[in-house]
């Protein structure tokens, strides 16, 4: 089982995925707005329906 955790420190939001900072959330009024940015390779992180849920993948294959 993998620790899932969406922190937010004020600034920046991050999907942190077994202690490790996989995703962080674009800032607004850039392209990248309300999409999750990878920050290591193989991980992709996107919102799921409703924007109550995110969907994890690494390397294709779903983990949440």
């Amino acid at each position: 089982m993998i620790d899932v955790q969406v922190i937010a420190d004020g600034k920046d939001m991050f999907v942190v995925v077994d202690g490790e900072k996989i995703a962080r959330r674009g800032y607004p009024g850039t392209p990248q707005a309300r999409t999750w940015i990878s920050l290591e390779p193989g991980w992709q992180a996107n919102d799921g329906e409703g924007l109550k849920s995110i969907l994890i993948t690494h390397d294709g294959v779903r983990v949440h």
